[in-house]
């Protein structure tokens, strides 16, 4: 026999503690002009992102996420490479002949406008062309007859479809580089842009001394006016660092006409995005490390890329690490309206679907902590109020006030905002009688048939699925028990247990997080061959979509009178 004395145990694993839970930890991806590629970086509300990060479209974000996230959030930024921004519209025709197409890179603006000058078929009929919105138009000549038209310079190529062309057609489009044209609103100097750009901006320079270099006066704004910087003389060498934007205005020398007061200058600057294959590159590595609830991933962004993202959370799913994306849709482009934006983000949605990613295209004029307002995509303020929530709250919740700091284009209609709902977007709306503006319901790119088209119901399920696979675990290679006692063997018991207890932890959140839910494992299984089958029903909490007040007036005293009744 063993020595005699009192021996100390300690019982693991049945305190209660239900671990698992990542909700409002979020994983932000991004092109900023510091930081090393593909590094989580720590983020809170008193961190100096510009020493850690610079500037670019990730800190513009993050300063939205802050702004919105409340007093609890996690945020991890990644940096990843970015290159030049730059926008091609669709072909605008006007006539009865075939259509058209465009094709090529942004490489330089321009304002094309192609007429058919000769109808006839392809390699036959003539055309002319301009660049500058048809000011001045190039000598006619014949299509080729692959119906090619290289449209030199820009880094274009206009692509007719078979058939003949019909004389006086016009076919227009917009091309835009990252550095936009320069508008000029007065006579005087003409002025240019140049740089690699870093953040998006949109540039206005105003003179307000009329002068040549270091005699001139002006003051910069690069938010389209909004807000200006003190009065300053135009350097000596004629160049202008537009702020921390990436480029310089370089004004003509002193030999040149010289600026007028009064005259301005305005020009748009397109943030830099980054390609999939870099975002995926820069996420290996901080995947492997962190967990995030989900990756939020900056920059305009096409199905394309959706399709990339979703597979990388069809892995995430299989290593049971159940996560979702937020990407952002594109800008409206130069020369393209609020219309024609949303009809592309329609036909953009119609060859995708997946339920484990949210796109959202709301954008407007978005204020920072300095005061500036640009316009950019909302996603970093999307990002702060999925953050500041509950998993069962619907972000558009209107008794959590208004999004603070948002303008929404004056062209931006009701209709508009409920087309892109239904096509699955994420979208900003306004209410008769508020003055603020809200978010819509809170989509995801799932298919029409699946129950997971609400980011609510995504973020409530992959919570519960990541708490109890943990509680889970705890029963992993334990003794089942006499199978003739069905659920109630003492391992099954034992497992059940465990995955209330990950599920009561919901139920019994202030606010309910679950309304309720039923664990059933079902009777007559093959444990020994197939494991052990256990079915969840989550009880999810509805959300007040709709309300209809239903009113009838009653004279008093008549018999109708609900007072007088009963």
């Amino acid at each position: 026999m063993g020595r005699k004395d009192v021996f100390e145990h300690i019982i693991d694993g049945v305190s209660g503690i239900a671990p698992g839970d990542v909700s409002g930890k979020a994983l932000v991806v991004g092109v900023c002009s510091k930081g090393e590629v593909g590094k989580t970086y720590y983020l809170g509300k008193r961190s100096d992102l510009a020493k850690l990060l610079g500037t670019g479209p990730l800190v513009d974000r993050l300063q939205d996420i802050f702004a919105a996230a409340g007093q609890d959030a996690t945020v991890l930024a990644v940096p990843v490479a970015g290159n030049p921004s730059g926008t091609i519209t669709q072909v605008k025709h006007i006539g009865t002949g075939v259509s058209a197409s465009v094709s090529g890179i942004p490489a330089a603006n321009a304002d094309v406008v192609v007429e058919i000058v000769n109808g006839g078929a392809l390699g036959t009929a003539t055309a002319k062309i301009s660049t500058d919105n048809g000011a001045i138009f190039s000598s006619a000549s014949a299509v080729a007859a692959n119906g090619q038209v290289t449209i030199g310079g820009s880094g274009t190529t206009l692509v007719f479809e078979g058939g003949d062309l019909v004389a006086g057609d016009t076919y227009t489009y917009t091309v835009r580089g990252a550095i936009g044209t320069v508008e000029q609103v007065g006579s005087g100097a003409k002025v240019t842009v140049e740089g690699t750009v870093v953040v998006g901006a949109q540039l206005v320079l105003q003179v307000v001394k009329s002068g040549g270099r270091n005699v001139g006066q002006y003051q910069l704004s690069v938010d389209g006016g909004d807000n200006f910087s003190g009065y300053r003389t135009i350097p000596v060498d004629g160049r202008i660092v537009a702020a921390d934007t990436g480029v310089t205005i370089v004004c003509p020398s002193s030999g040149d006409e010289e600026f007028k007061a009064g005259t301005t200058y305005s020009c748009n600057l397109l943030a830099p995005v980054p390609t999939v294959p870099a975002v995926i590159a820069a996420l290996k590595k901080p995947l492997e490390v962190v967990d995030p609830e989900f990756v939020y991933v900056v920059g305009g962004s096409d199905s394309v890329a959706w399709a990339s993202l979703g597979a990388l959370a069809d892995d995430l799913w299989n290593k049971h690490r159940p996560t979702y994306f937020v990407c952002e849709s594109r800008l409206p482009a130069a020369g393209e309206d609020l219309n024609d934006w949303v009809t592309a983000l329609k036909e953009e949605r119609a060859t995708f679907a997946h339920r484990f990613v949210s796109v959202c295209c709301a954008y407007g004029e978005i204020a920072d902590r300095t005061g500036q307002r640009k316009v950019r995509n909302a996603g970093g303020l999307l990002t702060g109020r999925i953050l500041s929530i509950p998993v069962q709250r619907d972000i558009g919740r209107v008794r959590d006030q208004a999004i603070t700091g948002i303008t929404v284009p004056d062209e931006y209609t009701d209709s508009m905002q409920l087309v892109l709902e239904d096509a699955g977007y994420i979208t900003l709306t306004r209410y008769a009688g508020l003055r603020g503006t809200y978010w819509g319901t809170a989509r995801t790119m799932a298919d029409t048939t699946s129950d997971y088209q609400r980011l609510e119901v995504i973020r409530t399920t992959f919570k519960a699925i990541r708490l109890m696979r943990l509680q889970a675990l705890k029963a992993l290679k334990d003794e089942l028990g006499d199978p003739v006692q069905g659920a109630d063997a003492s391992g099954l018991a034992y497992l059940r247990s465990n995955l209330e207890n990950a599920l009561d932890t919901m139920v019994k959140a202030k606010p309910k997080e679950l309304a309720g839910y039923a664990i059933e494992i079902p009777p007559g299984q093959d444990f020994v061959n197939n494991g052990v089958a256990v079915e969840t029903k989550l009880i999810g909490i509805p959300i007040i979509d709709t309300i209809n007040l239903y009113s009838s007036y009653i004279y008093a005293g008549s018999k109708f009178d609900p007072r007088l009744q009963g």
